[in-house]
């Protein structure tokens, strides 16, 4: 019932959130990596900034759109619709400089993320962000550090397995999120086609059907030549030729010059009337 009454619903709720984690986990990153001075200033930078409002203003459409939808008031034809397509497309326009970005962007934030982390754990703090299996393996090994190694070498030691962690779950995330992206996207290929499969003009007229055409109520029983004129005169005419041809003759043409009467010509033979 949801699909038919607004089937774009489903699928601005999913690009939502699918916007909403890549604002937060590219894009903001990129724009304090230009306000820190990391990425300079020029066409990259400003390409960033176009796209993090860009994705804001899409987003913010979205939530007015889910605001209408809460308070079952009518969208088909709300300014809002048309936003969001004319934002949808730009968004689609950018995906060709995204793709050819990606590996640029990829370093950046993985720099980004390491830096991050190591600050993270100078402050004793990187636990708090690492996943609970992460956890558990760092809490087994500290006993053994604690008893087997002198208490120089433990920075050290516990430097390396922090790292290998860090690289773990910077891993893990990346690859869910391509995995998130991909998903979306075959998502979206799919629910487009369907959506401009059952798409349909609501102030078009309904085409009239055949039991429309033959509901013609009480009407009585006629000849089959009755129902069309065109064919009723077209037959009286043709009959209409047959008997004309016994009142009058055809005029012949001579295909054959006249030769005289096959029989003769009897000259004492009179048959006209004398008038007096």
């Amino acid at each position: 019932l949801l699909k038919q009454e607004s089937p774009e619903l489903l699928q601005l709720i999913e690009d939502f959130e699918v916007k909403l984690m890549e604002l937060k986990d590219e894009l903001h990153p990129l724009l304090q990596m230009v306000s820190n001075g990391t990425i300079p200033q020029g066409k990259g930078s400003r390409y960033l900034q176009t796209k993090y409002q860009l994705y804001l203003n899409y987003c913010a459409n979205i939530s007015f759109y889910l605001v209408l939808k809460a308070r079952r008031m009518p969208v088909h034809s709300h300014p809002v619709i048309e936003r969001l397509v004319a934002y949808r497309n730009l968004i689609n326009e950018l995906a060709v400089i995204d793709q050819k970005l990606s590996p640029q962007v990829r370093v950046l934030l993985k720099s980004f993320y390491d830096r991050k982390e190591d600050k993270l754990r100078r402050e004793k703090k990187f636990a708090l962000f690492l996943p609970l299996a992460i956890k558990r393996s760092t809490s087994k090994r500290a006993p053994a550090l604690a008893n087997g190694r002198a208490a120089g070498a433990e920075p050290s030691d516990e430097s390396e397995p922090d790292e290998e962690a860090a690289l773990k779950y910077y891993k893990m995330m990346e690859e869910k999120l391509k995995r998130k992206r991909k998903r979306t996207e075959d998502q979206e290929r799919l629910e487009e086609g369907d959506v401009l499969e059952g798409e349909e003009d609501p102030n078009k007229k309904r085409g009239v059907t055949y039991q429309m055409i033959k509901n013609k109520g009480l009407t009585p029983r006629r000849k089959k030549i009755d129902r069309n004129p065109r064919v009723k005169h077209r037959e009286k005419f043709r009959r209409a030729k047959i008997r004309r041809r016994g009142q009058v003759r055809e005029v012949r043409r001579e295909l054959q010059r006249y030769g005289g009467e096959p029989s003769g010509i009897r000259a004492g033979v009179k048959k006209s009337r004398r008038l007096q």
